[in-house]
């Protein structure tokens, strides 16, 4: 076989959804601007995630900031990002994807604990 010629990072499916909250930055305008939504983390890799909310962002891609909070074992997470795509997944409910726009100190806190719940909870990288 010859070389991987993958250029994403492996994505870590969470076999159980992880609860999260999502939070419009003040300085964005639109649906749920300064309020933090409950919402459940489906994958995530050290470039994204997939989530679901019942927060309706009606974005345009690229152009909706998001702050993003979770905890993977005993540390609240904190990341910004910005919404790639997203579509209505059930009645009230929309799922979306997440570009992370993590420094390399946050990228360093995320695989560190990336590597703590794989291990400790048997998670699947895809």
């Amino acid at each position: 076989m010859g070389a991987s010629s993958r250029k994403e990072p492996f994505r870590f499916v969470m076999n159980q959804p992880i609860d999260c909250w999502l939070e419009v930055p003040a300085r964005n305008t639109g649906p749920g601007t300064g309020k933090r939504t409950a919402g459940v983390l489906l994958d995530l890799s050290r470039s994204g995630c997939k989530v679901r909310s019942s927060l309706n962002l009606r974005f345009t891609a690229g152009d909706t900031r998001l702050i993003i909070y979770f905890q993977l074992n005993e540390t609240l997470l904190q990341f910004n990002g910005s919404v790639r795509w997203g579509w209505m997944y059930g009645l009230g409910e929309y799922q979306y994807g997440i570009r992370l726009d993590l420094t390399d100190e946050e990228e360093d806190i995320l695989m560190h604990e990336l590597d703590i719940w794989t291990m400790s909870s048997g998670g699947e990288g895809v």
